[in-house]
C-alpha cells in the first residue's frame, strides 16, 4: 500500500492527482471480480499495488513511474537493463504513440511531440527520436526476450512490401531498419 503515501514519491501534488486518477480507473473496473474482491473483503478496500497495476492505463503507469523516487526508478529500469532516464522517456513516448493509435491518429509522416531519449549508437548515425522508428527502437530494447518481436518486425516488412509507394524514411526508418530492429 506504499503507493498511497505521498512521501514515497517525488512530487506531493502529482501524487494527489495520481490518487484521483487511480480511483477513476478503479471505478471504471469496479465490476472486475478481483477489484470487487479487494473492495468488499479487505480492510479499507484498497487494492495492493500488484492488483492495482492491472487497472492502470498505460498513461497512468507512465505517470506513476515518472513520480517515483529516483532510487525506485533505478531498480525498475535495471530489471529491463536500461538507465532510468531512458526508461522514463521511453514509457512516456510509448504511451503517447499508443494513444495516437488508439484514437485512430496518424503516425505516418508524423513528428512526435513526446520523444524518447535514444542511445548514442542510434543518434550518431542520424536516427531521430521524433518519428515512430525511434519508439520502435525503444520497444526493441524493452522486449529483448520476447519471442513475438521478430514476428512483429516481419509484419512491418510485409506492410512495406504491400504498400511500396510509402516512403518509410518519413517515419524515421533508415535503410538498415530491419537489421537494427532484429534481436
Amino acid at each position: 500500500m506504499g503507493y498511497l503515501q505521498a512521501e514515497n514519491f517525488a512530487d506531493e501534488n502529482y501524487h494527489a492527482q495520481f490518487l484521483k486518477d487511480i480511483n477513476e480507473e478503479i471505478g471504471r473496473n469496479s465490476k472486475a471480480p478481483f477489484v470487487r474482491n479487494f473492495r468488499e473483503n479487505y480492510e479499507g478496500g484498497n487494492l495492493p499495488i500488484y492488483a492495482l497495476v492491472e487497472v492502470f492505463s498505460f498513461g497512468t503507469l507512465s505517470k506513476f513511474y515518472k513520480n517515483m523516487l529516483n532510487k525506485d526508478k533505478k531498480a525498475i529500469a535495471k530489471s529491463f537493463g536500461v538507465g532510468y532516464t531512458y526508461f522514463e522517456s521511453w514509457l512516456e513516448s510509448i504511451s503517447y504513440v499508443r494513444n495516437i493509435c488508439a484514437h485512430y491518429g496518424r503516425i505516418y509522416n508524423a513528428k512526435l511531440s513526446k520523444t524518447p531519449i535514444l542511445y548514442k549508437e542510434y543518434t550518431q548515425v542520424g536516427i531521430g527520436n521524433n518519428r515512430i522508428y525511434g519508439v520502435l527502437l525503444c520497444l526493441k530494447h524493452l522486449l529483448k526476450n520476447d519471442v513475438h518481436w521478430n514476428l512483429f518486425v516481419d509484419k512491418i516488412e510485409l506492410l512495406f512490401d504491400k504498400y511500396q509507394y510509402v516512403k518509410i524514411s518519413t517515419m524515421g526508418f533508415p535503410e538498415n531498419w530491419r537489421e537494427l530492429l532484429q534481436h
